[in-house]
């Protein structure tokens, strides 16, 4: 496969995050327009599920091996995408009713979810409905990036991701990048069996005005080879945070300014790897409390 094909499979992939945090025409994006309709008591619950599970896109699929030689010269261009599952969970959210209204909360949708739910109080017959509809009906919430490691020295090598795209013809400018270290723990306790790693990582994305993401992650990794097959996993704390600004169409309404913390704070990591020479293909799934996905193609050693 050349390289324009793999440019234009990355392309498509980050289009796919585009389309569902981007708009679809003019200069303001559908999703602003949507929020636009909450206050920053309400909004929490309808976007809280972005958070969670671009959080958990962002802090993954940082390693396929914990392999890493003490002195030597790595490189490894990887594209890497990230799919965090869409659950019952992220599709509702409780919403509170005006006081003196029964019930006081009732369940609709978030932005994951299908049209607003309604309720009815049964004396004084007044329905109340969702403040809005859904914004995207997906099962899958991706992401994708390119990936480049770099080493080694001291048993240590870098992790950077990086992508950044203008804003152009309504689209509002978008940007990620991600920088951390991997580094051998075998170098100071060799007869450990497997290849062992730890890894820190800070990752920062954004999307115009409106929406920033935080990562952090810190993990310990562990690799087996055989052949050209290679198993690994990890365990990985991590912490992810949304920052969200924007002014309601209501005049009388403040303006938004929140942070809205991620819900994975640790992940269970296995995988395996494909090493063909200069070319490894690899994929894990990630246990939390959000499910992802990671997979990629690397070139490099």
């Amino acid at each position: 496969m050349n390289k324009s094909r793999h440019i234009e499979r990355l392309l498509a992939a980050l289009a796919c995050t585009m389309i569902l945090l981007a708009p679809r025409a003019g200069a303001q994006s559908d999703l602003q327009k949507t929020l636009e309709q909450f206050n920053s008591n309400d909004v929490k619950g309808y976007i809280q599920p972005m958070g969670d599970l671009f959080g958990a896109n962002m802090n993954g699929g940082l390693f396929h091996s914990a392999e890493i030689a003490k002195t030597g010269f790595h490189f490894s261009f990887e594209l890497v995408g990230m799919a965090a599952m869409v659950g019952d969970a992220q599709k509702t959210y409780t919403l509170n009713t005006p006081a003196g209204f029964n019930p006081s909360s009732f369940k609709t949708a978030t932005m994951f979810g299908g049209p607003a739910d309604s309720v009815t109080d049964p004396v004084k017959h007044v329905t109340l409905r969702g403040i809005a509809d859904g914004f995207v009906n997906t099962s899958v919430f991706p992401l994708a990036a390119p990936q480049i490691t770099i080493g080694d020295v001291f048993g240590t090598r870098a992790i950077i991701r990086y992508i950044a795209v203008p804003s152009m013809q309504g689209f509002p400018g978008l940007s990620l990048w991600g920088i951390g270290v991997q580094h051998s723990v075998n170098q100071w306790v060799p007869v450990i069996p497997l290849d062992v790693a730890g890894h820190i990582y800070y990752s920062k994305f954004s999307l115009g005005d409106l929406v920033n993401f935080n990562g952090l992650a810190i993990g310990v990794d562990a690799s087996k080879s055989f052949s050209v097959l290679r198993l690994y996993g990890g365990l990985q704390w991590e912490k992810a945070s949304m920052e969200l600004k924007y002014t309601p169409a209501d005049a009388t309404v403040p303006p938004v300014d929140l942070t809205l913390d991620g819900a994975n704070s640790f992940r269970a990591t296995v995988g395996l790897c494909l090493h063909l020479g200069f070319f490894s293909v690899f994929a894990d799934a990630n246990f939390g409390s959000i499910t992802n996905y990671t997979g990629g193609i690397g070139f490099g050693d």
